[in-house]
């Protein structure tokens, strides 16, 4: 929900700054009234979707603004880019000012930026607070597992809670305690659990090269409206960048993503107050005629 409110917020921050930039230096809609707040909407717009694209709305990001800084002023740069790509093709570049666009692009970074490093404190505390924690539990126990949860705890503002491990292999082959954790049950009984513990992701630790086993495991926990990750930090084969999600450092592979989850509840709840008013719109004159009739 974090990131998905910080989407907005930043792209309000952009689009005000560019009108206060516009209003500054053309006056109130004295020249090119509309074409200018419509391409710096388009601009804040564009610039949400790259920082979307190149993971900056991630919560590990957010909590190291310095350490992306570079990544955040070349996406920036990059809508420029764009933008004056766009005009130029269409030949109006020399309808707009540069002046106007240097002014935006140096307050813009200035504003997203020093908001980033404001949300990366409160981040953190809320880290510290539990408020920002994800329950998670491992499937799979064993050394595989042991590994995979000393990796996790090594991250710097981790904010994963491990409560606990499921496996269906006898004591002998999955140690009753991991890593300090305890082993809770077989994968039937996690089902159960997971609901109840309302667990916020699964981690699968068993290698790829397990993959019929992997399948099974998948078949009976896609029900769950969780996220399923697969531990990838040992597995030799190696995938596009994209294809892999990080908790700290340690790589993940995505298999299944909680369905309505950050900014898909913001989207869903602006989707059904949007069509909503336009329903209401569209069918008023029925509602009405039906009422007087």
């Amino acid at each position: 929900m974090v990131s998905g409110v910080l989407r907005m917020v930043e792209f309000g921050l952009l689009f005000l700054s560019g009108l206060a930039v516009y209003f500054h230096y053309v006056g109130f809609f004295n020249y090119l009234a509309w074409q200018y707040p419509v391409t710096i909407a388009a601009g804040s717009f564009l610039a949400v979707v790259l920082l979307d694209v190149t993971d900056c709305y991630q919560i590990v990001a957010l909590m190291r603004p310095i350490a992306n800084f570079g990544r955040v002023l070349l996406v920036w740069a990059g809508t420029f880019a764009l933008m004056a790509l766009t005009a130029f093709v269409m030949k109006m570049s020399q309808d707009y000012s540069r002046l106007l666009f240097g002014s935006w692009f140096v307050i813009g970074f200035v504003l997203i930026f020093g908001l980033r490093l404001g949300m990366s404190k409160l981040i953190r505390a809320w880290a510290r607070d539990g408020r920002m924690e994800r329950r998670a539990v491992i499937v799979g126990g064993g050394k595989a597992a042991e590994i995979l949860i000393r990796s996790v705890e090594k991250q710097p503002y981790n904010d994963i809670r491990i409560c606990g491990i499921f496996d269906d292999r006898g004591d002998k082959r999955s140690p009753p305690i991991v890593a300090g954790y305890p082993k809770l049950g077989t994968i039937s009984e996690l089902i159960e659990f997971a609901r109840i513990a309302r667990i916020d992701m699964l981690i699968v630790s068993l290698p790829l090269t397990a993959e019929s086993r992997v399948l099974q495991l998948l078949k009976k926990l896609w029900v769950l409206p969780v996220d399923i990750r697969l531990s990838a930090h040992s597995n030799a084969l190696q995938f596009r960048p994209r294809a892999y999600s990080y908790i700290g450092a340690v790589p993940m592979l995505d298999i299944f993503d909680k369905p309505i989850n950050d900014w898909d509840s913001v989207a869903k709840r602006a989707f059904d107050i949007v069509f909503s008013l336009i329903g209401i719109v569209v069918f008023s004159p029925v509602m009405l005629a039906t009422a007087i009739a």
